[in-house]
């Protein structure tokens, strides 16, 4: 009775879709939607442990939505993007396009980069706010940004062959390297972090070093996205300890910004 049930699960077109999503694109040769299903109902260990990344790879996705929320709420309540380096913000935008853009042209898992595109949006919203809160940038500086992006834009995708693509990873932690040194020596610089949050910094300590393992699971053990977490880890557990460090300055700072705003 027990073997009959199993055989009509598994025989099931929305089980069928489900095991195809699940499973269908691991690296391993143990793992496929067939043998995984056949195990049932006690997984094999390749097949539980990919069902696990594919469910932590959700949790990041949805997760990230929020991921910048907290700095565009610092933004909007103190009307300042004081400690925000817009060369930081711009490298991320990049960052998260190159990272999104290589892993849909190399045809990875979307539970394996999705929360790049959430990111990417809402880093967008944080320019933007700095170019409507920051006096020394206009609209020039903005329709440049504008420009230079379109012109990405066609690069990535007209110009890239399937051999070059790997240099959008390539060029992830020479950018992470620029952008988050940029923001650091800034932190330091200032001693005070002004907008930034340690919850948004603290997800992406976190995000990355999951990612870590999700993509050796789900991808692979390729060394440009690899690469990039690892670069990324390093900079954000500064970046942590430069929020932590100087936190009183930063609300002090906050404060007499706040109060000069009142005068």
């Amino acid at each position: 009775t027990t073997t009959m049930a199993l055989k009509a699960l598994t025989d099931n077109p929305f089980i069928l879709s489900l095991a195809t999503w699940a499973w269908d694109s691991d690296p391993s040769p143990l793992v496929t939607p067939t043998t995984c299903l056949d195990s049932l109902p006690f997984l094999t260990t390749p097949c539980f442990t990919r069902l696990i990344a594919k469910g932590i790879g959700i949790g990041i996705i949805i997760a990230s939505c929020i991921n910048k929320a907290p700095v565009v709420r610092n933004i909007l309540k103190s009307r300042s993007v004081a400690g925000l380096s817009i060369a930081a913000s711009y490298g991320e935008v990049i960052m998260y396009s190159n990272a999104a853009f290589y892993n849909i042209l190399r045809g990875n898992p979307f539970t394996a980069y999705g929360e790049t595109f959430s990111v990417l949006l809402q880093t967008t919203i944080v320019v933007s706010l700095i170019w409507m809160y920051d006096p020394k940038l206009g609209r020039k500086n903005a329709a440049l940004a504008f420009v230079m992006y379109s012109l990405y834009l066609f690069v990535v995708f007209q110009i890239l062959t399937p051999d070059t693509q790997y240099i959008l990873m390539v060029y992830n932690p020479l950018v992470l390297c620029t952008t988050r040194g940029a923001q650091i020596y800034e932190n330091y610089n200032n001693k005070q972090t002004g907008a930034q949050s340690i919850a948004t910094t603290g997800m992406n300590l976190a995000g990355s070093a999951v990612r870590i393992a999700t993509t050796i699971k789900e991808v692979g053990w390729d060394f440009h996205i690899l690469r990039a977490y690892g670069t990324s880890v390093f900079f954000n557990v500064i970046l942590c300890t430069q929020i932590m460090m100087y936190m009183k300055n930063t609300e002090k700072f906050l404060k007499s910004l706040d109060e000069k705003k009142k005068d």
